[in-house]
């Protein structure tokens, strides 16, 4: 488990937004175009000019949205756009981008392990201005609110094979429901780990010891640097 803390990507919530939006942009372009040559044919029969473009908004939203993955502030026409896609759930509540804005961004995955728990879990620690908070991490497959709708499955259908849909479920995903306020995350030295945690020798090695305080309560658990080529 402290190797899937260690190395495993979280979901790409960006990569995904990007491809599908280029597409589904694509999509409206061809679309239109095909509208236009069938009004180009009434407006001849009847007399008419071609002055319709429906999906002209929609194209002009998919340019705006790209640039959303850069800037994270979303426009109602962007909004729009991306429920239209059947995509909001990527940056709507609850989702990697809105815990980053709303909790900061996570600082460093730390696993946390009672008996009572059949694994070790893994969570995301993020600071900022409201606090500190400990989120969660599960795979996408089933968090992820997309996986679980049928329209969000059959546009992912048409820009991700098989394979790549697989990658994408057993990424980490936060699990926003179970999130956590906490008072302070401290190192402390292994030999205090030791004493207070009987499990600790089994996570020492890789990774840095520290004491979680919730409340008046406290925890140990075991920090690990959040991969390179990973977003949280």
């Amino acid at each position: 488990m402290l190797d899937i803390a260690k190395y495993s990507y979280s979901f790409q919530s960006r990569e995904i937004l990007q491809r599908v939006v280029l597409g589904e942009q694509q999509r409206l372009r061809e679309e239109q175009a095909l509208w236009r040559f069938g009004a180009a044919v009434i407006g001849t029969c009847f007399g008419l000019g071609d002055g319709f473009q429906l999906t002209d908004l929609f194209l002009g939203m998919a340019s705006s949205t790209i640039a959303v993955t850069a800037h994270e502030v979303l426009s109602n026409e962007d909004r729009q756009f991306l429920e239209r896609c059947q995509l909001l759930w990527l940056v709507g509540n609850h989702s990697p981008i809105e815990l980053s804005q709303r909790l900061g961004q996570a600082r460093s995955r730390i696993l946390i392990y009672d008996p009572s728990w059949q694994t070790p879990i893994i969570f995301n620690h993020h600071q900022g201005i409201r606090g500190e908070h400990l989120v969660p991490l599960g795979n996408a497959g089933n968090y992820a609110p997309g996986f679980a709708d049928q329209a969000s499955i059959e546009v992912l259908n048409r820009y991700f094979g098989a394979d790549d849909l697989n990658i994408l479920k057993a990424q980490l995903y936060p699990q926003a429901d179970n999130t956590i306020s906490i008072s302070s995350v401290l190192p402390i030295s292994p030999g205090d780990a030791l004493s207070s945690d009987p499990f600790a020798r089994s996570f020492l090695s890789n990774s840095q010891a520290v004491k979680i305080a919730v409340n008046n309560d406290s925890y140990i658990g075991y920090k690990v640097p959040i991969p390179a080529q990973s977003d949280f």
